[in-house]
């Protein structure tokens, strides 16, 4: 995923499979992004393209990563066009997180800080779930399992 080449028009498209999906990220003061609005976070691999082809009158590059990410930079902003498909691979799979499921730390797409979050809702869900249930009546008696 990390090698990086700067590609032509004609690679290019080549690279852009127009009937995917691509996520997109905004690199913003030094950090990668999404964007805000949820209808700008992904992008048909059509319209990567037509952002990539204009590229040349803004004064940007392109660069072309394994896996098929694409990076539009220019000395003012970056553009980062992951396909969905490698997007869920390497990237956490919570709703606005973009950190690394490769943590190692994870679970279920998840990175190490989403996967502790959704442990401690998932305990404290059995807790209260346990605090929250009906007494038995003394028609109903508690029954303990046995074993043999």
């Amino acid at each position: 995923m990390f090698r990086s080449t700067i590609a032509t028009a004609a690679g290019l498209r080549a690279e852009i499979d127009f009937e995917s999906q691509y996520v997109l990220h905004v690199r913003e003061d030094g950090v990668w992004t999404r964007p805000k609005n949820a209808e700008h976070r992904t992008l048909h691999g059509i319209d990567v393209w037509y952002a990539i082809r204009r590229c040349p009158h803004y004064g940007a590059n392109v660069h072309v990563f394994e896996s098929g990410v694409l990076i539009l930079a220019s000395s003012t902003a970056a553009l980062r066009f992951i396909p969905a498909g490698t997007y869920e691979e390497y990237f956490c799979s919570g709703e606005d997180c973009d950190d690394s499921s490769a943590d190692g730390e994870g679970w279920e797409g998840l990175c190490g800080n989403c996967a502790d979050r959704a442990y401690a809702v998932e305990c404290a869900g059995e807790e209260d779930s346990d605090l929250n249930a009906a007494p038995l009546t003394p028609s109903q008696p508690a029954v303990l399992p046995t074993t043999s």
